[in-house]
């Protein structure tokens, strides 16, 4: 039998609450402030889950938490509890998919505007022990220059040292890292997160969410199930015929032997003419 879910025990690092609570515009905006350094004016958010797709060959994303600006800048915010050792290829795709969307919106190139990815990490992608690692396009041959491309992948990752990071952002880094508010901000945060525990809609919402992440779960373990009885056959097969082969050889060298050793050969003189031991 399924264990029941333990709504209490839910934070604001799982997915869904993640993207309902910063679907609030106003606490969406404030972790992008303390994230990037930046003042917001005002934000717009789409719907939890952004579905995006540029075309009918391309391959869709499903963005957490996907807002835009007064100055029509655009923001990506991903929870990210799993190092799955392909998110700096995944930023690269998300970046392109956005940036589709917004010339399919009309603007020309020079009238795109920022691009922002963030991954809110359980984990250190870079092994390096910062909290926030962010990336932009510089010349390599002379660090000064910058490619205006305005677009922008930060690594946030929650556990790293807090040397050198603005005290606000701390606050926020450290109520992800343990649940424990310490400030105004991170208390708005915590008694949304403790609303939605006790919300009757959203905890039926969760337990589909979480019943079709099972059932994908389950078709993944199905079809690496397949996958492997496949290829455990083709390896068998394979293997089957190695070994067919290397007897066949060893069956047709201890014929030779025989029929030399009948003719009254040696067995130095029938190694040295098969050149075997």
């Amino acid at each position: 039998m399924k264990k029941p879910i333990d709504f209490q025990s839910i934070e604001l690092t799982n997915d869904m609450m993640f993207c309902t609570v910063l679907q609030e515009p106003e606490l969406c905006r404030e972790f992008l402030q303390r994230v990037l350094g930046i003042e917001i004016q005002e934000l717009t958010l789409t719907q939890a889950q952004q579905n995006m797709k540029a075309g009918v060959y391309s391959k869709g994303i499903r963005l957490d938490i996907y807002a835009k600006d007064v100055s029509g800048n655009v923001y990506d915010i991903e929870m990210q509890k799993l190092d799955t050792k392909e998110l700096d290829l995944r930023s690269r795709y998300y970046h392109s998919e956005m940036d589709s969307h917004q010339i399919y919106e009309g603007q020309g190139y020079k009238d795109m505007k920022e691009s922002v990815v963030i991954f809110v990490c359980d984990f250190d992608l870079f092994q390096k022990g910062r909290s926030v690692y962010t990336f932009e396009s510089v010349c390599r041959e002379d660090l000064a220059i910058r490619l205006n491309d305005r677009r922008k992948t930060v690594f946030v990752n929650i556990r790293g040292k807090r040397d050198g990071i603005p005290t606000d952002l701390v606050k926020l880094l450290d109520y992800l890292q343990s649940s424990q508010p310490t400030d105004a901000y991170t208390e708005d945060l915590q008694r949304r997160v403790a609303r939605m525990r006790d919300d009757t809609k959203w905890r039926e919402q969760y337990m589909t969410w979480e019943m079709t992440l099972q059932e994908r779960y389950e078709d993944g373990v199905e079809a690496g199930r397949k996958a492997g009885l496949e290829e455990g056959v083709e390896i068998g097969r394979q293997e089957g015929i190695a070994e067919g082969r290397d007897q066949g050889i060893e069956e047709k060298l201890c014929s030779l032997i025989q029929k030399k050793l009948e003719k009254g050969k040696s067995l130095e003189q029938i190694a040295d003419e098969c050149e075997e031991t």
